[in-house]
């Protein structure tokens, strides 16, 4: 995969383009869009791998700002699951009971 920033991305678009990769293009530092070559079938997997990095430099980036640690967002996600499972279980109980 290539990298590039917008400005390199307009400058030198043919060039990449004949290169037939994926290109991860920036805009001040952040992703801000993705050239996938027509005939590159694999591009897909290594195409989701950026992706997912930069996502996930960019979720702990803001967790840092805001002064949240991982094991905080782990807790609150594990309790919203709990409640959801919860909340589904009540509904389907009910549901069955209104048959009745």
């Amino acid at each position: 995969m290539e990298f590039a920033s917008i400005r390199e991305f307009k400058t030198h678009a043919s060039e990449l383009i004949r290169r037939k990769k994926p290109v991860l293009v920036f805009r001040g530092g952040r992703p801000a869009g993705i050239f996938i070559p027509w005939e590159d079938i694999d591009a897909e997997d290594e195409m989701r791998r950026a992706a997912l990095r930069a996502l996930a430099a960019k979720i702990a980036e803001e967790r840092a700002g805001k002064g949240i640690t991982e094991e905080e967002v782990l807790k609150d996600f594990a309790a919203f699951r709990k409640d959801r499972r919860g909340r589904q279980r009540g509904a389907v109980g009910a549901d069955r009971g209104e048959g009745e």
